[in-house]
């Protein structure tokens, strides 16, 4: 039979099998650590490029609570237009997308009037631009003419009159604006300074900043022209949840258009107006033998007032008399309309 190994051999066994387990560990680094100075240490990661001006890395999306408020104001503003320059007005919105400031300042490279603006409470400035042929033809509607517009001649800036009125046209959208933030958040649009032609007065941000820009179509003459408004998102973040929900607005404000549409139609409507001069009741045999120079004997008294009806209903009492050739009522009484509903102050009738 073999003899046992002795415990020195088995101890020299053992080492070589430690230093050969120690070298194949050197051959083979672990996957996601090592060590130094006896420290398990993370292997460095590799480095990613990151786009700060690409604004669809750092958008959460949508904010239909925005849109709600633009798409709120083109109503609004359309209306205003529409009352001022007697001529229809349609403005829709186009877009509203994100953008960087440098993008949107070579948009404005067209030429365009730029107003800058504030939104208190928020921090910051925003942006209105008019694109300076829409300037143009409201000017030329106001003043009564077509608002046709060349396209294929087209003139940059305005003359002082022409500024000045293109000023009153941005001020009647921003109190618009005002109106259509009002049921999101209370929001106080004020104008900073006044409109400009530069473009590089739009820059309220530094170029690689994102904008939220909505561009709207204004139409004059069946001819779009652009309207856009721009706010750096991060104006935003401090209303960011009420913008991420979808609102329905209600308008609270009346139509002043369909006001005054409705007002002259109810005035031209004609009016039916009777004035009986009394009323007799006769059996039919008095009836069969009425003939002529036969009198009825009617209930009203000779010197009370008469009722004059409109419509069948009692509106005024007056006096029979004669104007220019002619039977007439001079009216002596206005009857107030009664109640519609009973205040609910008032105690039950007795019965």
């Amino acid at each position: 039979m073999p003899s046992e190994p002795s415990p020195k051999a088995l101890g020299r066994l053992l080492d070589q099998v430690i230093d050969k387990a120690r070298k194949d560990s050197k051959g083979v680094s672990s996957p996601s650590k090592s060590r130094k100075g006896g420290r398990d240490v993370e292997p460095p990661l590799g480095a990613t490029s990151y786009d700060l001006a690409q604004h669809n890395r750092i958008i959460r999306g949508r904010m239909p609570g925005l849109e709600a408020v633009h798409d709120r104001f083109a109503r609004i503003f359309s209306q205003t237009l529409t009352q001022h320059l007697r001529r229809s007005i349609g403005i829709l919105r186009r877009a509203t997308e994100m953008l960087s400031m440098k993008d949107y300042l070579d948009i404005l490279q067209d030429p365009y009037s730029i107003t800058r603006f504030s939104l208190p409470p928020l921090h910051g400035l925003a942006v209105f631009a008019l694109e300076q042929r829409l300037g143009r033809a409201l000017i030329d509607l106001r003043l009564g003419g077509s608002g046709y517009t060349d396209p294929q001649h087209p003139r940059k800036g305005f003359t002082a009159i022409e500024a000045k009125m293109v000023e009153k046209v941005v001020n009647s959208g921003l109190e618009d604006l005002t109106k259509a933030w009002k049921p999101i958040s209370p929001l106080t649009v004020t104008r900073f300074e006044r409109t400009e032609t530069n473009s590089k007065s739009a820059a309220v941000v530094p170029d690689s900043e994102v904008m939220v820009v909505t561009t709207f179509d204004v139409e004059v003459n069946r001819v779009p022209l652009a309207l856009s408004i721009g706010i750096p998102y991060y104006m935003l973040d401090p209303i960011g949840s009420r913008l991420d929900t979808t609102y329905q607005i209600a308008d609270a404000e009346e139509n002043q258009v369909n006001v005054g549409r409705l007002t002259r139609n109810l005035l031209g409507s004609n009016l039916t107006v009777q004035v009986p001069l009394g009323y007799a009741r006769i059996s039919l045999r008095h009836f069969l033998k009425l003939k002529v120079g036969d009198r009825i004997l009617l209930d009203q008294e000779h010197d009370q007032p008469l009722s004059v009806l409109v419509n069948g209903k009692l509106k005024f009492r007056g006096v029979q008399g004669a104007y220019k050739g002619k039977i007439a009522v001079q009216i002596s009484e206005v009857i107030a309309p009664p109640k519609r509903f009973r205040d609910a102050t008032e105690s039950e009738p007795v019965k």
